[in-house]
């Protein structure tokens, strides 16, 4: 039997910039996958697709979405997307459908 797949809304601040795409996943390490796979990086400043295919290849090794205190389905998640550089703050919050 397929798990049932939630909405996860991704919510980026990055650069001075924010970003906020969705997808569908059964769980939010899967949405994380799923986000990075499928993230458009032409409209991001200084956010490359060889950025892209880094931070796929490490599978978010040294990363964990960390529950918000105090909320539901609201985790938070802090992404280098450069080494020891540019970081971007992600908020990964689950939609109820």
């Amino acid at each position: 039997m397929e798990k049932r797949k939630h909405l996860y809304s991704f919510i980026m601040e990055y650069d001075g910039g924010t970003y906020i795409t969705q997808v569908y996943a059964t769980n939010e390490h899967e949405a994380m996958r799923v986000w990075l796979n499928t993230l458009d990086v032409k409209p991001i400043d200084s956010f490359t697709e060889k950025d892209k295919k880094r931070l796929i290849m490490e599978d978010f090794v040294d990363e964990n979405p960390i529950l918000i205190s105090g909320c539901k389905n609201i985790w938070n998640i802090g992404l280098r997307i450069r080494k020891n550089k540019m970081l971007a703050m992600i908020n990964i919050v689950k939609t109820i459908e």
